[in-house]
């Protein structure tokens, strides 16, 4: 295949793309999890879904990204995948550079970003590997290190074998290898050429697919192509040749006349139709007409495929671009807003070595998987069934989260506009956590659709159940940074509440995060000793002054379900221990997130600190998930006694 990132614009990678459908997707509410088969330790490969897919006549899609230069490229592009990945294609794949460079640890490396994209995304990924220049030590070795990272789906391909110290000329020989070597470790796909390779004749093309095919590839996926009719007959020959295995459709949306430029330079045996051509060049100084020439040209190939039963699924050539593949997904109605991979409530990993051994996690972390992700991702062994002595693992330095994948580029403009320009008082960040729970602009004019302590813009589905009880604490300087309401007994397929397996029930307890004045932490102290059923935990900034009546190295448990024929799965919990280790990640938030957007030592950020320091966090659990009512009674009453006058307010409705 054709290195397709010389057809993007060598500029874009530093841009920022985002579909503008994206930023308002949590506010979706998504069926949930009651067609699946509920397999968190016996996960389906890629090549088994697919199968899967084609058995039923479900159609699906299929993404490719290629690796930036710069590191800021690099983060933008893994912050794109993991938006891109809520239509839940069906895999992603990343692409090669020839040589060991894409095999480097880098943060624009191929396997770098690919790892990223399993471990803290939970994208199920397809890695590129090119032979070219490489012995078999050299390939062992990236093979071995995409294992370790979790990859276990390979595209083998030859590349343009001009080096001689390459061990294999021809994909056919690497597949064979790689089925000697790792045997079903990793499922392999192979290219294929609707209009022949452009080193060889059609026929040929054909006899050398058959030999891949042959040396033991799971599925082919094919080379960017416009017509229809001469993927019919590529298909057609192929199954003259006895090539069974699934066939990928490959389409390139053309989204900008740089790219149809570049396409027509490249060897790579594709005609681009003269119509095509002709509309676009009519447009070359139109982008964003060109964009929307290819996306109807694409979407009704596609269509074709689909009508002509000519593939189950159809792989986007992406050139790392977002609206115009998110378009075409959609008006194809192949974007899913199914939560039907939902096996937790919390994001799981697509690293089947940690997918099949993890089924508890720590509540602290909800709002942001991937830090806890990172912060876990050297622990041999995760909590299964039970968390277990929190004493044990240990979490890694904060300092991981500075790494790109967790630190993708500010847009300092943008937090500005949500957060203020400028900070004076604590009220002008009272009146940000308000506006983003009522999702009204702020005093600047601006929608708040985020804030520092969340992965994900927008309120979760399930904050909407007690967002009124939850604004009137932020209205008192009671900032909340994670919740969760009680429930008693929903099905787990509830459109909010629902994961696991199918015909189960759900159960949570009442829980609440917020920052507190110390002047109020010290009320709220006072007032706990009369709600016995409410478990507390809270700290101060420096970790000195800590109060709970958590029993010792006993977890809480928040939310469990119960399901036919299955032992009760408790996948989050509350702990003392585990809540000063990420205690001490949320105070560092505001100023890594919040206060760096502020030059120098300017009054802004000085405002910011003192506010931060003087700030309590405080975690409290309503043990009593059948009425649920113990936590917003108690709230009612501390407000009563809180010393601002906004609870009068507050009633008053103003």
């Amino acid at each position: 295949m054709p290195c397709l990132g010389n057809l993007v614009d060598e500029e874009f990678e530093g841009r920022w793309e985002i579909d503008s459908d994206a930023s308002d997707m949590r506010f979706e509410l998504c069926e949930s999890p009651t067609n699946f088969e509920y397999c968190h330790n016996d996960s389906k490969n890629l090549i088994e879904k697919i199968k899967s897919k084609v058995r039923n006549g479900t159609k699906f899609y299929s993404l490719e990204f290629f690796p930036p230069r710069t590191k800021d490229g690099a983060a933008n592009l893994v912050s794109r995948m993991d938006r891109m990945n809520k239509g839940m294609p069906l895999f992603m794949d990343v692409t090669w550079h020839a040589g060991k460079s894409s095999a480097s640890s880098s943060t624009c490396s191929s396997m770098t970003i690919a790892s990223t994209a399993v471990n803290f995304c939970g994208i199920e990924i397809l890695l590129h590997v090119t032979s070219d220049g490489l012995t078999k030590s050299d390939l062992r070795e990236i093979l071995d290190d995409a294992y370790s990272h979790g990859i276990r789906n390979i595209l083998a391909l030859s590349g343009d074998n001009n080096s001689e110290d390459s061990d294999f000329r021809y994909a056919s020989e690497f597949v064979a290898w790689m089925k000697t070597e790792f045997n079903d470790e990793f499922v392999i796909a192979v290219a294929g050429y609707p209009e022949g390779h452009p080193e060889s004749t059609y026929e040929d093309s054909l006899v050398h697919l058959k030999e891949k095919v042959d040396a033991g590839a799971d599925f082919v996926i094919t080379q960017l192509m416009f017509d229809c009719d001469k993927y019919e007959r590529f298909v057609e020959d192929c199954a003259k040749c006895n090539i069974n295995v699934p066939i990928l459709a490959g389409v390139l949306p053309i989204q900008n006349y740089d790219s149809l430029r570049k396409l027509k330079k490249l060897a790579c045996n594709v005609e681009v139709p003269k119509e095509l051509v002709e509309m676009i060049e009519e447009k070359k100084d139109d982008d964003e007409a060109i964009r929307e020439i290819g996306v109807k040209f694409t979407v009704e190939l596609i269509e074709q495929l689909f009508e002509r039963n000519l593939t189950a699924g159809v792989h986007i050539y992406t050139l790392n671009r977002e609206i115009g593949p998110n378009k075409i997904v959609k008006e194809l109605g192949l974007f899913s807003k199914d939560k039907s991979r939902r096996f937790f409530p919390w994001q799981t990993t697509a690293n089947n070595g940690r997918l099949v051994s993890e089924d508890v996690r720590p509540v602290y972390w909800a709002q942001r998987p991937k830090s806890y992700m990172t912060r876990t991702k050297t622990w041999d062994e995760f909590p299964n069934g039970r968390w277990g002595n929190s004493s044990n693992p240990a979490f890694g330095d904060l300092d991981d989260y500075h790494l790109f994948y967790m630190s993708k580029p500010i847009n300092p403009t943008k937090y500005l506009e949500m957060w203020g320009y400028e900070l004076k008082s604590i009220d002008d960040i009272r009146d940000v956590f308000v506006s983003f729970l009522e999702g009204t602009p702020n005093k600047q004019g601006y929608r708040v659709t985020s804030l520092p302590w969340a992965d994900e813009q927008n309120l979760q589905p399930e904050t909407f159940v007690i967002r009124d009880e939850i604004l009137k604490l932020n209205h008192n300087y009671l900032f909340t940074i994670n919740s969760q309401p009680a429930v008693n007994c929903a099905k787990s397929n509830d459109q909010t509440f629902g994961w696991g397996p199918k015909n189960g029930y759900i159960y949570q307890k009442a829980y609440i995060e917020f920052f507190a004045r110390s002047k109020d932490a010290k009320l709220i102290i006072d007032k706990l000793s009369k709600y016995p059923l409410l478990s507390y935990t809270l700290s101060n900034k420096a970790g000195t002054d800590c109060y709970t009546n958590y029993k010792k190295n006993s977890p809480i448990a928040l939310t469990w379900g119960v399901f036919p024929g299955r032992e009760i799965i408790q996948p989050t919990i509350a702990d003392y221990k585990t809540f000063l280790i990420w205690k001490d990640e949320a105070f560092a938030l505001w100023m890594e997130k919040w206060g760096k957007l502020y030059e120098g030592s300017g009054e802004s950020k000085k405002v910011l600190e003192d506010i931060v320091d003087d700030l309590y966090l405080i975690c409290l659990v309503d043990n009593d998930f059948v009425a649920g009512t113990s936590l917003w009674e108690f709230f009612d009453e501390v407000i009563k006694e809180l010393d601002n006058d906004v609870e009068n307010v507050w009633e008053n409705g103003s």
